[in-house]
């Protein structure tokens, strides 16, 4: 019987522990995409009250490509910081608007190979990617350059694609759930049992 008792307070113990981990890591996601929020807007504000017309001060982005591969995988996000005046340097990995006639107004993330200033804030740039033999056959202009890439998060198209599926939500939700039905079954029954010694 006194087995019993502490394997089902162990049980509980731990179901308390994991359901506190799980709010605490939801409350500090919140925390980071409302500063987020924060940066963007006022970012926003800022441009249009000088009335210009920016991409994004950070942006996120899924790679589709292996042509990145092994600096940036397939599935993999990237995040992007928009640097304002022409910063954008050889060797930088940008994402951009492509012009070449086969991807015309798609998105591309490669690695800045060359550099030629054409203006005090204007330069033209040769891209290529890692995985890539040749560079790219058309120029990137500094205007069509959305940022330089900050960082990756490495497989993260495989969780996207998990939550295209409705179930998968409804399994996410179910299990903090449960956690948190099954702690408080727990603490019920140990209640009783305090009023019935």
């Amino acid at each position: 019987m006194t087995n019993t008792i502490i394997i089902r307070q162990t049980f509980f113990y731990f179901c308390h522990i994991i359901a506190r981990s799980i709010l605490i890591a939801i409350l500090c996601l919140m925390l980071l995409l409302s500063s987020l929020f924060f940066i963007y807007v006022g970012d926003l504000l800022l441009f249009s009250k000088n009335h210009s017309s920016k991409n994004p001060l950070f942006g996120t982005y899924l790679i589709v490509s292996p042509s990145m591969v092994p600096t940036i995988g397939v599935n993999d996000a990237i995040v992007i910081k928009r640097l304002d005046n022409d910063q954008y340097d050889v060797g930088d990995i940008v994402t951009f608007i492509s012009n070449d006639a086969n991807y015309k107004g798609l998105l591309v993330t490669h690695r800045i190979v060359n550099k030629e200033s054409v203006g005090s804030k204007e330069s033209i740039y040769t891209t290529k990617g890692d995985n890539n033999y040749v560079e790219d056959p058309t120029y990137v202009k500094t205007d069509n350059i959305y940022g330089k890439v900050l960082f990756k998060i490495p497989k993260v198209g495989y969780i996207k694609s998990f939550f295209e599926k409705p179930i998968h939500y409804f399994i996410c939700l179910l299990i903090p759930a449960l956690i948190f039905i099954l702690y408080d079954i727990g603490r019920i029954f140990k209640m009783m049992k305090k009023k019935k010694i």
